[in-house]
């Protein structure tokens, strides 16, 4: 087979038909249905960074911004981390035309007297490390294309550059595996390498693990995506190098069973039209998200799942993203989500950063005959009742038009990543209307969704970022998720979350202050239409609830009388500009308090419903269930160290 790019997307011969947004996205126009379609797929992505490549081919310069680390290593990335889809390319038989532009640039940015030289590794957990990766599972799988034409002078600058990784220590998190991943390449060529540093970095993750399939991201101790997308499909990478003879059978039997049981839990994640639940850092990277679901072909590894489901996973996630405007006139991936956004970016994001979406191509790793190919895609079996995942700390509820997560987890009051406490402690995440940034607006408010916000006396603000203690539970039908925070030493708030199904939650608080503070409790942003539709009659209220109704879905709060009573405000507030996730503009609903007492107790309903059908709300159930309010009453004796 034969995969040769359509052509630059700014060519005005490569005409697509696609309107709007999504215009420029490589994606778009296509089916994605087929092997052919997802194999087209790596080469259209890859091709818009063509023009961008230094004449020797070690740099890919794709912007003007700067992440953490310097501009040569952001030029690294734009040419590392495209190899996460052209190796699995070519190992499934396609011809990808720009590997010798790879072999000129793996020659100059090796070489200290080429301009094009990326620099050695400087120290431990330098940007290096990470795209190193990138080239060592280029060596371990595609030698040929990768060694075999470099001449002896440029082997030995290349071993020697990518020795740094052993002479310095990668991060004490995911980053162990870029150790391991090095390893397999210097192994596949004849190359020596530490193999006790090799082993010190399986040992430390295998120490992040949790429960029987779950990891935790090292020090962060962060549940998130990084568990697939990186973990996981690591894990798998190194499974299908240890069939071609390549590494330890012990940690690549252990991974294999791991993933094998783990494709259950994550399934949960992914709704039936494919989107994912955005939860937590690194989103930019995309289509990773759906990584695992290609590795688990690439290994050959049979799961929980059948291969059609797992096939349906990948593909329907592939093609979500192939409407939204993830590039700008030229087909450059922008760093953002659902569209060019840097405010919820990480300081380690450069303008190559997003091709890390290249790790969701794995499947083509594996032959055309394999059932991941020869299945039909399957749906998802559907979800009776919201499930509870202990290991990672999650409640989630799945329907025919979104998932949902409502997470508690333990986790220390850091604000890294940036907006932290935005992709990591809000209430509830969807796949539908995403989780937005906790940003301030022209005017200087800060307003932001699925959060109690408490505000002191002084205009200090706070909301959930510290949690003390947490847990997920089910107890007669009711599925919970429970946590213990302290915005200031002298405040505690005791939260209880219960998940009702994939469109409605509850929440109840109880806030004990030693200081005067105001609250404003928000329920799920949605994005907006125009900036003027709250004052247009997109929001709607009333005494006990505030409800907003645009074109992407109806979103509502309802105060819930404790002790029979009521006594918040209902209001609507737009979000600052390119807070959402999902769209530049967003509002959400929200219940305002004046002053708390020293004891308050405070509860209400949330409604997010992407049919905007406002008749099903008055059928909402206004009340704690039982179980809930028992969940509270014993957390709220608790005394924590």
């Amino acid at each position: 087979a034969v995969c040769t790019p359509m052509g630059a997307v700014n060519d005005p011969r490569a005409v697509r038909a696609v309107q709007g947004p999504a215009r420029a996205n490589p994606l778009a126009g296509s089916p994605l249905v087929t092997r052919s379609d997802v194999a087209r797929a790596v080469a259209d992505l890859y091709e818009p960074l063509v023009p961008y490549t230094s004449e020797r081919g070690a740099r890919v310069r794709l912007g003007s911004f700067a992440a953490v680390f310097e501009e040569r290593v952001a030029e690294l990335e734009g040419f590392a981390r495209p190899l996460y889809g052209i190796v699995p390319l070519t190992l499934g038989g396609f011809e990808f035309v720009h590997w010798p532009r790879i072999v000129d640039g793996l020659d100059a940015g090796t070489d200290p007297t080429s301009p094009e030289y990326w620099g050695a590794v400087p120290g431990d957990t330098d940007q290096r490390m990470v795209e190193q990766a990138a080239i060592g599972l280029a060596l371990a799988f595609c030698p040929e294309r990768t060694w075999e034409p470099l001449s002896p002078d440029a082997r030995e600058r290349l071993v020697a550059w990518l020795h740094g990784i052993f002479e310095h220590d990668p991060a004490p998190n995911n980053w162990q595996f870029f150790r391991v991943l090095v390893s397999l390449g210097l192994e596949r060529v004849g190359a020596p390498f530490d193999r006790s540093k090799v082993s010190a970095s399986l040992e430390l993750l295998d120490g992040y693990r949790i429960g029987q399939h779950w990891y935790e991201d090292g020090a962060l101790a962060n549940v998130d995506h990084y568990v697939p997308f990186a973990f996981h499909t690591y894990a798998l990478m190194y499974a299908a190098a240890n069939d071609i003879g390549l590494g330890d059978d012990r940690w690549a039997d252990g991974y294999r069973e791991r993933a094998a049981t783990f494709a259950r839990d994550l399934q949960n994640w992914f709704a039936p039209d494919g989107a994912a639940v955005p939860f937590g850092r690194s989103l930019t990277y995309r289509v990773a998200m759906s990584s695992f679901w290609g590795a688990l072909a690439w290994a050959d590894v049979e799961s929980d799942l059948s291969w059609g489901q797992v096939h349906g996973l990948s593909m329907r996630h592939l093609r979500w993203w192939a409407d939204k405007a993830i590039s700008d006139r030229d087909g450059v991936l922008s760093v953002g989500f659902a569209y060019d956004n840097r405010r919820l970016a990480e300081s380690y994001n450069s303008a190559g950063s997003p091709y890390w979406a290249m790790k969701a191509f794995g499947a083509l790793a594996a032959p055309a005959d394999h059932p991941f190919w020869t299945s039909a895609e399957e749906a998802q079996a559907p979800l009776d009742a919201p499930v509870v995942l202990a290991e990672p700390g999650h409640v989630i509820a799945r329907d025919d038009t979104q998932a949902v997560i409502l997470p508690a987890r333990r986790a220390a009051a850091l604000d890294f990543p940036e907006q932290a406490a935005a992709k990591y402690r809000k209430f509830a995440y969807s796949s539908v209307f995403g989780f937005s940034g906790d940003l301030a607006d022209t005017y200087g408010q800060v307003h932001t969704d699925s959060m109690l916000a408490l505000t002191g006396v002084d205009g200090n603000r706070r909301v959930r970022l510290g949690i003390d203690a947490a847990g997920v539970e089910e107890d007669d039908g009711v599925s919970i998720a429970w946590s213990i925070w302290h915005p200031w030493p002298d405040v505690r708030v005791d939260t209880v979350c219960w998940l009702l199904d994939a469109t409605t939650h509850g929440r109840i608080h109880r806030v004990r202050a030693a200081r005067e503070l105001t609250a404003l409790e928000s329920g799920v942003a949605v994005g907006l239409d125009r900036p003027d539709d709250l004052a247009s009659g997109a929001l709607r209220r009333d005494a006990d609830r505030a409800v907003i109704v645009t074109s992407h879905g109806l979103s509502a709060i309802f105060d819930v009388p404790v002790a029979g009573i009521l006594g918040r405000r209902p209001i609507g507030r737009t979000l600052a500009v390119n807070a959402s996730l999902l769209h530049p503009r967003a509002s959400v609903p929200a219940l305002q308090t004046g002053s708390l007492v020293t004891d308050t107790t405070m509860a209400a309903i949330v409604v997010a419903d992407p049919s905007g059908d406002t008749d099903r709300l008055s059928s909402v159930d206004r009340v704690v269930p039982p179980p809930a309010q028992a969940v509270l009453d014993r957390i709220a004796e608790e005394e924590l160290r």
